[in-house]
């Protein structure tokens, strides 16, 4: 249980007469929290929520919404807003994160959308604000798309997707070592992000199936192949939970972080399974934080692993099933 969870248990007296909604959930124990009713909704597919969706539906019932802090100051005004376009009358709102993790600022924001913005509480290195969220106008996803030019390709992002509104320098390298040594027939994007290495490998005549643990993410690259008119599948999931096939190759850019925590376990599975998801003679391409030790990794679980591409921050590994 994460430590904003465990300071929102503390006002277990108060949450016994509410019905919350508890938006972009990053901890499955909130599930757990003693409300009269409860819902979660995430955008991490992992949280296992009620809701898995790029948004919040408010639910006629709820009379209390509560927000951990997101990482994004985009994300958390988005979500603010998608929720205040919901209500007609003012509605209690909670922000809740770590003290050192940028509740300052998000409280600042907080209050560009709620009265009465005040601290509730403070426990275990976090702090519980609340506040009385203003009704506003419905917002819709596409209203807050932002769109990047990649060759004669156009991306689509949303706020609390990877490399929002620009495309990152480990996918840009990734791309040009992919231009030398495109792969053919079904490939996976796997952690698809807005979808650029989707829309350029679908550009370019492959069967592209594109798979992320956020579900912005997921309407993102949705987006992007439709935007461009390309074929290619996209599904939400935890790595190759919902993929079947198997790939002539497998392409990522995989996260070292979840959410505000650096980790590398995610990565160390992907590489682990990889070959399950591989034909006898595909390939994982790969790039990555030259920092991180994932050479070992790769040698573990292929044949032949190489360096293609290469900078000061960067590698690009091609590794042979």
């Amino acid at each position: 249980m994460e430590n904003s969870t465990q300071l929102l248990w503390r006002q277990q007296a108060t949450l016994a007469g509410r019905r919350v909604l508890v938006m972009d959930a990053n901890d499955p124990a909130l599930a757990e929290l003693p409300a009269e009713q409860l819902y979660l909704h995430a955008d991490d597919y992992t949280v296992g929520a009620h809701q898995w969706a790029p948004l919040p539906t408010l639910p006629d019932d709820v009379d209390l919404v509560i927000l951990p802090l997101p990482k994004s100051a985009e994300r958390l005004e988005l979500l603010l807003r998608a929720v205040a376009g919901q209500i007609e009358t003012p509605m209690d709102v909670w922000l809740v994160g770590p003290a050192k993790g940028g509740i300052r600022g998000g409280v600042t924001r907080l209050s560009r959308f709620a009265d009465d913005v005040t601290l509730l509480d403070s426990a275990r290195h976090c702090k519980l604000y609340g506040g009385q969220l203003r009704p506003a106008q419905p917002l819709a996803l596409e209203q807050v798309a932002s769109l990047t030019t990649l060759d004669d390709l156009q991306v689509v992002s949303y706020p609390g997707v990877f490399s929002h509104g620009r495309l990152d320098e480990g996918s840009a390298l990734l791309l040009e070592a992919l231009a030398e040594g495109l792969p053919r027939g079904k490939v996976l994007d796997m952690g698809c992000g807005g979808g650029a290495l989707s829309a350029r490998l679908a550009h370019s005549g492959c069967q592209v199936t594109a798979t992320d643990v956020s579900a912005t993410a997921v309407a993102a690259a949705t987006a992007t192949l439709e935007r461009n008119h390309l074929q290619g599948k996209v599904v939400g999931g935890d790595l190759y939970e919902s993929i079947g096939a198997r790939f002539e190759a497998i392409v990522t850019n995989p996260p070292f972080h979840d959410g505000r925590d650096r980790t590398m376990s995610i990565t160390r599975r992907l590489i682990r399974e990889a070959p399950e998801h591989l034909t006898d003679k595909g390939t994982l391409w790969m790039v990555a934080n030259r920092e991180l030790p994932y050479a070992q990794w790769l040698d573990q679980a292929f044949k032949h692993v190489q360096v293609v591409r290469e900078t000061n921050r960067f590698r690009v590994y091609r590794a042979l099933r």
